[in-house]
Protein backbone atom coordinates (compact mmCIF):
# COMPACT_ATOMS: atom_id res chain seq x y z
CA UNK A 1 0.00 0.00 0.00
CA UNK A 2 2.48 2.17 0.44
CA UNK A 3 4.14 1.35 -2.50
CA UNK A 4 0.90 2.22 -4.61
CA UNK A 5 0.86 5.92 -2.25
CA UNK A 6 4.20 6.71 -3.06
CA UNK A 7 4.02 5.93 -7.11
CA UNK A 8 0.83 7.85 -7.20
CA UNK A 9 2.35 10.89 -5.28
CA UNK A 10 5.35 10.75 -7.55
CA UNK A 11 3.16 10.38 -10.59
CA UNK A 12 1.11 13.30 -9.50
CA UNK A 13 4.29 15.69 -9.08
CA UNK A 14 5.59 14.75 -12.09
CA UNK A 15 2.38 15.92 -14.38
CA UNK A 16 2.62 19.23 -11.88
CA UNK A 17 6.29 19.66 -13.43
CA UNK A 18 5.57 18.61 -17.09
CA UNK A 19 2.54 21.04 -16.67
CA UNK A 20 4.50 24.14 -15.09
CA UNK A 21 7.75 23.23 -17.64
CA UNK A 22 5.44 23.82 -20.49
CA UNK A 23 4.70 26.54 -19.33
CA UNK A 24 7.45 28.10 -17.88
CA UNK A 25 9.03 27.37 -21.28
CA UNK A 26 6.86 29.67 -23.28
CA UNK A 27 9.08 33.00 -24.17
CA UNK A 28 8.13 36.41 -22.51
CA UNK A 29 6.91 38.35 -25.78
CA UNK A 30 6.58 36.60 -29.06
CA UNK A 31 5.65 37.63 -32.11
CA UNK A 32 3.74 34.84 -34.79
CA UNK A 33 2.05 34.81 -38.17
CA UNK A 34 0.10 32.41 -39.88
CA UNK A 35 -2.06 31.47 -42.81
CA UNK A 36 -4.61 29.17 -43.82
CA UNK A 37 -8.11 28.47 -44.92
CA UNK A 38 -11.40 30.39 -43.38
CA UNK A 39 -14.73 28.54 -43.75
CA UNK A 40 -18.02 30.60 -43.31
CA UNK A 41 -20.71 29.03 -41.36
CA UNK A 42 -24.14 29.62 -40.86
CA UNK A 43 -25.83 32.18 -43.11
CA UNK A 44 -22.54 33.58 -44.27
CA UNK A 45 -21.90 30.03 -45.18
CA UNK A 46 -24.53 29.95 -47.51
CA UNK A 47 -23.44 32.43 -49.40
CA UNK A 48 -19.80 32.15 -49.28
CA UNK A 49 -17.24 29.74 -49.93
CA UNK A 50 -14.00 28.65 -48.12
CA UNK A 51 -11.56 31.72 -48.48
CA UNK A 52 -8.35 32.46 -46.79
CA UNK A 53 -6.82 33.59 -43.75
CA UNK A 54 -3.70 35.97 -42.56
CA UNK A 55 -2.75 36.53 -39.03
CA UNK A 56 -0.15 38.25 -36.93
CA UNK A 57 0.16 38.15 -33.50
CA UNK A 58 1.73 39.43 -30.20
CA UNK A 59 1.74 37.21 -26.89
CA UNK A 60 2.49 38.24 -23.85
CA UNK A 61 3.29 35.10 -21.28
CA UNK A 62 4.04 35.14 -17.64
CA UNK A 63 6.85 32.45 -16.39
CA UNK A 64 5.41 30.02 -14.81
CA UNK A 65 2.04 30.67 -15.96
CA UNK A 66 -0.65 28.74 -18.06
CA UNK A 67 -2.00 32.17 -18.98
CA UNK A 68 -1.30 34.46 -21.29
CA UNK A 69 -2.38 37.20 -23.31
CA UNK A 70 -2.59 37.53 -27.16
CA UNK A 71 -3.30 40.53 -29.72
CA UNK A 72 -3.96 39.43 -32.96
CA UNK A 73 -4.59 41.31 -36.13
CA UNK A 74 -5.83 39.24 -39.29
CA UNK A 75 -7.31 39.64 -42.58
CA UNK A 76 -10.02 37.06 -44.14
CA UNK A 77 -11.30 36.90 -48.09
CA UNK A 78 -13.91 34.93 -48.96
CA UNK A 79 -15.54 34.34 -52.30
CA UNK A 80 -19.48 34.06 -53.80
CA UNK A 81 -20.41 29.98 -54.03
CA UNK A 82 -20.62 28.65 -57.58
CA UNK A 83 -24.17 27.72 -57.69
CA UNK A 84 -26.04 30.66 -56.54
CA UNK A 85 -28.36 32.35 -58.99
CA UNK A 86 -27.29 35.83 -57.89
CA UNK A 87 -23.47 36.36 -58.04
CA UNK A 88 -22.25 37.96 -55.00
CA UNK A 89 -18.77 40.01 -55.04
CA UNK A 90 -15.57 38.74 -52.69
CA UNK A 91 -15.62 39.80 -48.95
CA UNK A 92 -13.08 41.11 -46.98
CA UNK A 93 -13.11 41.10 -42.88
CA UNK A 94 -10.32 42.38 -41.15
CA UNK A 95 -10.27 42.20 -37.67
CA UNK A 96 -8.04 42.91 -33.97
CA UNK A 97 -8.97 40.57 -31.55
CA UNK A 98 -7.37 40.81 -27.68
CA UNK A 99 -7.64 36.77 -26.62
CA UNK A 100 -6.79 35.06 -23.54
CA UNK A 101 -4.44 31.92 -24.19
CA UNK A 102 -4.94 29.02 -21.56
CA UNK A 103 -2.07 26.11 -22.06
CA UNK A 104 -2.68 22.88 -21.07
CA UNK A 105 -0.65 20.40 -19.87
CA UNK A 106 1.57 18.45 -22.15
CA UNK A 107 5.20 17.32 -23.04
CA UNK A 108 6.49 18.32 -26.56
CA UNK A 109 3.05 19.27 -28.12
CA UNK A 110 1.29 21.75 -25.99
CA UNK A 111 -2.49 22.29 -26.59
CA UNK A 112 -4.33 25.48 -25.58
CA UNK A 113 -7.36 27.32 -25.75
CA UNK A 114 -7.93 30.87 -26.78
CA UNK A 115 -10.46 33.16 -26.59
CA UNK A 116 -11.47 37.02 -26.88
CA UNK A 117 -13.11 39.71 -28.37
CA UNK A 118 -12.40 42.34 -30.54
CA UNK A 119 -13.45 44.75 -33.38
CA UNK A 120 -14.18 43.47 -37.17
CA UNK A 121 -14.29 45.63 -39.86
CA UNK A 122 -16.06 44.12 -42.87
CA UNK A 123 -16.37 45.22 -46.52
CA UNK A 124 -17.37 43.60 -49.73
CA UNK A 125 -14.92 44.22 -52.69
CA UNK A 126 -16.88 46.58 -54.68
CA UNK A 127 -16.42 50.34 -55.43
CA UNK A 128 -17.59 53.13 -53.41
CA UNK A 129 -18.93 49.97 -50.60
CA UNK A 130 -19.15 51.13 -47.23
CA UNK A 131 -16.62 49.26 -44.57
CA UNK A 132 -19.09 48.65 -41.21
CA UNK A 133 -16.91 48.17 -37.86
CA UNK A 134 -18.54 45.90 -35.09
CA UNK A 135 -17.74 43.72 -32.46
CA UNK A 136 -17.64 39.85 -32.21
CA UNK A 137 -16.10 37.15 -29.88
CA UNK A 138 -13.79 34.16 -30.68
CA UNK A 139 -13.21 30.96 -29.53
CA UNK A 140 -11.14 28.64 -30.09
CA UNK A 141 -8.11 25.46 -29.25
CA UNK A 142 -4.68 25.05 -30.54
CA UNK A 143 -1.64 22.91 -30.20
CA UNK A 144 1.87 24.13 -30.38
CA UNK A 145 4.99 22.76 -31.03
CA UNK A 146 8.41 23.82 -29.97
CA UNK A 147 12.04 23.68 -32.58
CA UNK A 148 14.70 24.68 -32.05
CA UNK A 149 14.68 28.84 -31.89
CA UNK A 150 11.06 28.84 -32.84
CA UNK A 151 7.50 27.11 -32.25
CA UNK A 152 4.95 26.07 -34.41
CA UNK A 153 1.23 26.43 -34.19
CA UNK A 154 -1.90 24.43 -35.43
CA UNK A 155 -4.93 26.70 -34.70
CA UNK A 156 -9.33 26.81 -35.37
CA UNK A 157 -11.19 29.64 -33.93
CA UNK A 158 -14.79 30.54 -33.66
CA UNK A 159 -15.31 34.11 -34.87
CA UNK A 160 -18.92 35.26 -34.37
CA UNK A 161 -19.55 39.34 -35.54
CA UNK A 162 -22.42 41.25 -33.43
CA UNK A 163 -23.91 43.08 -36.60
CA UNK A 164 -27.27 43.58 -37.70
CA UNK A 165 -26.93 40.71 -39.98
CA UNK A 166 -24.30 38.42 -37.19
CA UNK A 167 -21.35 36.97 -39.68
CA UNK A 168 -19.57 33.84 -38.89
CA UNK A 169 -16.22 31.95 -39.72
CA UNK A 170 -13.69 29.42 -38.70
CA UNK A 171 -10.15 29.84 -39.62
CA UNK A 172 -8.07 26.96 -39.43
CA UNK A 173 -4.28 28.38 -39.65
CA UNK A 174 -0.76 26.70 -39.14
CA UNK A 175 2.09 29.17 -38.06
CA UNK A 176 5.20 30.12 -36.81
CA UNK A 177 6.11 32.22 -33.45
CA UNK A 178 9.54 34.11 -32.28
Amino acid sequence: MKRISLAVASLGLFALSASTSSAQSAKPISFGISAGASIPVSDFGDVYQTGYNGTVSLGFNSPGSPLGLRVDGMYNKFTDRNDLLVSRPDYAIMGANANLVYALPGVGIRPYLIGGAGIYGQKPDVDGAKNTTDWGLNGGIGASFPLSGFTTFIEARYHRIMSDNPTSFIPVTFGISF
